[in-house]
C-alpha cells in the first residue's frame, strides 16, 4: 500500500491519512458485517443501504478496487437482485483485509 500516493491523491498528509484510515476500519468492518448477515436474510434493501455506505467511504479515500466492487454489490441490491452477490462480497472481504494488513504493515 503506498500511503503517500493514496493521501496526495485526496490532498492529505500522510499522518492524517492514517487517522481517516483508522475511521474507515472502525466503520467498515462492522458494516461488511452486517452487509454480509443482510446477504443471508435475503434483505435486499439492507444490502443496498450498507453496501452504499462502503462504496461512499471506499470512493472518498481513493480505494478504486473497493469502491467497484461495493458499487456492483448496491447496484445489484438496489434492482431487489442477490442472486450472486455472495461470490462479489466474498471478493470484497478479502480485498479489504488484504488492504487493512497492508496498512499494518506499513505503519
Amino acid at each position: 500500500m503506498d500511503l503517500e500516493k493514496l493521501a496526495e491523491n485526496i490532498g492529505l498528509e500522510v499522518e492524517d491519512f492514517n487517522e481517516v484510515f483508522e475511521l474507515y476500519v472502525e466503520t467498515t468492518s462492522p458494516d461488511l458485517e452486517e452487509l454480509k448477515a443482510a446477504l443471508v436474510k435475503g434483505d435486499a434493501q439492507e444490502v443496498h443501504k450498507t453496501a452504499h455506505s462502503i462504496k461512499g467511504s471506499s470512493g472518498n479515500l481513493g480505494l478504486d478496487e473497493l469502491y467497484e466492487l461495493a458499487g456492483e454489490i448496491d447496484d445489484h441490491a438496489r434492482k431487489q437482485s442477490l442472486d450472486g452477490l455472495e461470490d462479489i462480497v466474498r471478493v470484497f472481504s478479502e480485498k479489504y483485509q488484504e488492504l487493512v494488513e497492508d496498512f499494518k504493515r506499513s505503519r
